[in-house]
Parts: structure tokens; sequence; C-alpha cells
């Protein structure tokens, strides 16, 4: 498969259009893989059912299962209430395993690992095993070590090759939950649901029924893996809203996050209004002195920004600064953002799952929409659904009305009834999500299926 994809890329390298080259190298990369997966599937799946009926025959003996849990960043450990709800019970016994992030350079390898030991390591303690020396640039394997593991490695590039689920399926079950809430985009259904690492997969935990239902419609595969359990990673967040609440803030708290697809000449994503609003937001803080912003942008916006392409290292240095230069914001790089949620009083974003998660707040949201297209063309009808119970600013004036209004808590009592509504289809078995997702997978050991 490497062969043939480094002949692909080779092969279209001589096409001048950049356009045409993409759209040629995409179409013959997606031919590629569907062979190998046409391939793969019969096999994986024989696997998968000699790996339940080892896990039954485990269970009726009175042994504990052994779960891994792969994770290569903090803030895509979205299996993490899973972890918890199966390390209390007397059937698993639990381990977190850390492996790099190998698809974005070794500077951010390094960085990457570094911060997801540090972060969890303190939280868990010996359940954390890293699995990579950044000295010898060498990395431990599972095999042998897991009789299922949960990944949201959704790209197989992602990690070094013997964590793709094809290689994991040769030894455990492999259940996949998403770093991101799914389903509101269309390169979800262009893309995500014919990624191997989600066709190969022995269960995909899917957040809701409207996605289900539009992905199974659009890829038949999946119906033999996919799995209706809610979105597990917002389990957590009932815990702090709790605990924010005991700590009440007197000023008013705005979130503002922008999306790092600024880049337009891509067939991925492209939601990003940062560069239309970029000088807005420096006058804002000023504009609005009787207000606390948080101005938390994508991990991946300001590196990209750095760049020579976009606004490079001074001019990205210089925004930086003047943005922490304001007594009444907050600049926020990543990490845990729940707390960030339950203490804040509204969102203006533009970005992906933010969409989805900030309801499980039940506070308004503002969404960014500077071009009037981006709705029709990025959106699938459930994120469609969702922008519709939002507020959407496509200008200055649009958002300083959301701040001056909603923001504020003056808002018509139908703008709340919709927020609500759709907050009932989002939050699917919330606050115990993690508790379907085991369901799902003992169900499965135990009953089998999902294979041929």
């Amino acid at each position: 498969m490497f062969l043939s994809l480094t002949a692909i890329r080779l092969a279209t390298a001589l096409i001048p259009a950049k356009r045409i080259r993409r759209k040629v190298r995409d179409r013959l990369m997606s031919a590629a893989r569907d062979r190998r997966l046409r391939r793969l599937v019969p096999a994986v799946f024989r696997r998968y059912a000699a790996h339940e009926a080892e896990c039954r025959a485990k269970l009726e003996r009175g042994e504990r299962l052994r779960v891994a849990f792969l994770v290569c960043d903090a803030s895509m450990f979205s299996a993490e209430p899973v972890f918890l709800k199966m390390r209390d019970d007397a059937r698993f016994e639990c381990f977190i395993a850390v492996v790099p992030r190998v698809s974005r350079g070794e500077a951010f390898l390094r960085e990457t690992y570094a911060k997801t030991i540090g972060t969890l390591l303190p939280r868990y303690g010996e359940a954390v095993r890293p699995l990579y020396n950044p000295a010898t640039k060498k990395c431990e394997r599972l095999d042998g070590r897991a009789d299922i593991v949960f990944t949201s490695i959704l790209y197989e590039d992602q990690a070094p090759g013997g964590f793709t689920v094809e290689r994991i399926s040769r030894y455990a079950l492999t259940a996949v939950i998403s770093y991101g809430y799914g389903g509101l985009f269309k390169s979800n259904v262009r893309t995500t649901i014919f990624l191997p690492n989600i066709i190969l997969a022995w269960r995909y935990m899917l957040s809701n029924r409207p996605t289900y239902d539009e992905w199974l419609r659009r890829n038949p595969l999946l119906g033999r893996t996919a799995a209706v359990c809610g979105y597990a990673k917002m389990d957590r967040y009932a815990r702090t809203a709790q605990e924010a609440a005991a700590s009440p803030w007197t000023r008013k708290r705005i979130l503002i996050c922008p999306h790092h697809s600024i880049e337009t000449d891509t067939d991925g994503l492209r939601l990003s209004s940062f560069l239309r609003f970029a000088d807005f937001f420096l006058r804002l803080p000023e504009l609005r002195p009787d207000v606390d912003f948080i101005f938390r942008p994508h991990p991946l916006l300001f590196p990209r920004l750095r760049t020579a392409k976009w606004w490079g290292e001074k001019r990205t240095a210089e925004y930086e600064r003047k943005m922490k230069s304001f007594p009444n914001v907050e600049f926020q790089r990543g990490g845990d953002y729940f707390r960030t949620f339950a203490e804040s009083d509204a969102l203006i974003h533009d970005c992906g799952s933010f969409l989805a998660e900030y309801f499980y707040t039940g506070k308004p949201q503002c969404y960014l929409l500077a071009d009037p297209a981006v709705a029709e063309r990025e959106f699938l009808p459930f994120g469609k659904k969702l922008l519709d119970a939002s507020y959407k600013a496509a200008n200055e004036d649009g958002i300083l009305a959301f701040i001056d209004g909603a923001a504020s808590g003056i808002e018509p009592p139908a703008a709340k009834e919709a927020r609500g509504r759709a907050a009932r289809e989002v939050c699917v078995n919330h606050p115990d999500a993690a508790a379907a997702v085991v369901r799902t997978v003992v169900d499965g050991i135990q009953n089998g299926g999902g294979h041929d």
C-alpha cells in the first residue's frame, strides 16, 4: 500500500495545475484505498470473530479483559470517561498507552508527546504507559498486551505504523471513538467515513441517531460496526459545571474561538473567518471593557499564521502580544477547555466540534459566517440544524449585537427553546454516555456479530 501511494504521488507530481493535480491524486488514492479495504475487510472481521470468542472465554473463567486506551494527544482523549468507567469495573484491567503523533514534524511530535504525558501522568499515575522513547525514536508495540484497544486516531499516518486499526486487529478488538463531535460537516461523508481506521474497526461509536442514519446511507459498510452511544467525551463536563457553579463569577465572560481553516485552496474544511475579523477582535476588548474575553484560538491557527504563506513570525507575534496586553483578555493556548466552557456566559466562534459541544452548556453561542456560502458548502443537515438553533453573525455589528443581547441574557424565549430542542438531539445519554459505550462493547463480546 505504501508503495502504491508513493507511486501515485510521484506520478501526479508531474501535473502542473495544482487543483487538477490534487483532484487526480485524491481519486487515484481513493481507488487504491478501496482496493485495499476490499482485500482486508473479510480477513479483519474473521480475526474479530476469534477475538470475541477469546474474550468470552476469559470472562466465563472470571478473568479480566485487558483494555488499552491509545492516545497520541491529550486533547484527543475522547474516551477518557470510558477509561474511568471501565477502570472501576471488575471485568476490566485498563491502561493508557501513549504514542507519538508523527504527522506534523519532529518539533510538534516532541512537544505534543511531552504535553500528553505531563497531562495524563499526574491524573492516572501507573495506569499511563509511555510507549515512545524520544532519544532513540523507538516505540514499543501493544501486541499481546491488550484484548480491547480504544482509539481516537482516525488517520493511519497520525501515529506509528504499528498502531493502525488493521495492525491492532491482529491481536485485539478495536473500538473507535472520534476525537471530535462528528456528523456536522460534508467532509465527514466525503472522507471520514471511508477511512481505513474506521472501516476496519470492530466497533465505531457515534454521537447521535441522525449521524448514524446519514453515514450508513453514504457507506453501508458501517452497518456492521456503528453504534449510537452518545459523545462520551462530554460526560466529564457535568462534574466540571457543578464545580464551576459553586464559585460564581460576577463579570460577563465570553469565549472567542477562531478556527484554523484559513486555507481556501483545499478540499477539507473551510470554516475560518479569522482573517476577516482579526483586527476587530483586537478592538473588541476596548469596545466592551465591562466584558472579560477568553481568546482561545484553535491550536493549529497560530502555527499556520506564523508560516511565510500567511502572516509570518513577526506579525503573528505582534498580534499575540497586543491581544495579551488587554486587562480584560485571557489568551488560552490549548489544554482542557471544560472549565472554560463552564465558567463562560457565551461563545463566539467558527469551529467544528465546539458547535455541538457548547450545546451541553445550555448557553448561547454565535457562529461566525463571514461567507454566506459556508453553511451550504460545508454543513450536513444535522449541522445546519445546530446552526439554526444558534445565533449567527456575518459582520462586526452582528457580533456586538450578540454580546449586548443574548450573551447578556437578553434573548427571546423562542431562541432558548430552539437551543433546548437541539441539545436533546446532541446530548445523547448525557451525562453517562460512557456507560452506553461499555454496554456496546460487552454486548458485542457476549453476543458476537459485527462481522461476516
